[in-house]
């Protein structure tokens, strides 16, 4: 006999008892989850919860509509213009970097032939 209290209460390493379908009940039993109704239940019970917290959520988000929706929605509005100018300026700062990077890419390609010119007449020092 094992000393696992495990093995000595019936259950599987995983906490599920055995003979139960899956990794240690018998071959070709996976599918079986005989305690489905309870893992159901369980999950519901905490769908439950969040619901009700969207629910507060919902009633908080109207209470401040009501009394505060102007003014809230025009903060809204001054930060959406902020960040909208900020995302242009930095759009535009990196298209200023990507111009400047292809103007000095050609600076380099001109001072190449510049230094390398092979033109008919031109003899090599």
């Amino acid at each position: 006999m094992s000393g696992n209290r495990a093995d000595r209460d019936g259950d599987s390493r995983d906490g599920a008892p055995e003979g139960r379908g899956g990794r240690n009940g018998p071959s070709d039993t996976q599918f079986l989850d005989l305690e489905l109704s309870q893992v159901l239940y369980s999950e519901a019970e905490r769908m439950a919860k969040e619901v009700a917290l969207d629910l507060i959520r919902e009633g908080i988000r109207d209470r401040l509509r009501e009394r505060l929706g102007a003014r809230l929605t025009e903060v809204g509005r001054l930060a959406a213009d902020e960040l909208a100018d900020d995302v242009e300026t930095n759009l535009s700062i990196e298209q200023s970097i990507a111009a400047r990077k292809s103007s000095a890419a050609d600076l380099n390609a001109r001072l190449h032939g510049a230094l390398h010119d092979k033109r008919p007449g031109k003899k090599k020092r």
